[in-house]
């Protein structure tokens, strides 16, 4: 069983790139990489995409998105710092 069974009913897509990721995580760690990356690529634009308060940046890259002042507002001060 996953660790990320528990998002297969509201995010599928989600699921199904953070499960990728945690099976390759020791066989092959870079694929694992890309899977998780894609699994947080997802679950970012889906919060853009259902949260008005976050308005989209200039461009609409990961790194664009994660460092937006209304998501980096919208998160614990914690998890911003060194960002």
């Amino acid at each position: 069983m996953s660790n990320f069974a528990f998002l297969r009913s509201e995010w599928p897509d989600v699921c199904e790139a953070a499960t990728k990721a945690e099976s390759l995580a020791h066989s092959d760690p870079r694929s694992a990489c890309f899977c998780a990356r894609r699994a947080l690529e997802l679950a970012v634009r889906w919060l853009y995409k259902n949260d008005s308060a976050l308005k989209l940046p200039y461009q609409e890259n990961l790194s664009a998105l994660i460092h937006a002042p209304t998501f980096r507002n919208a998160l614990a001060p914690r998890l911003c710092q060194g960002a």
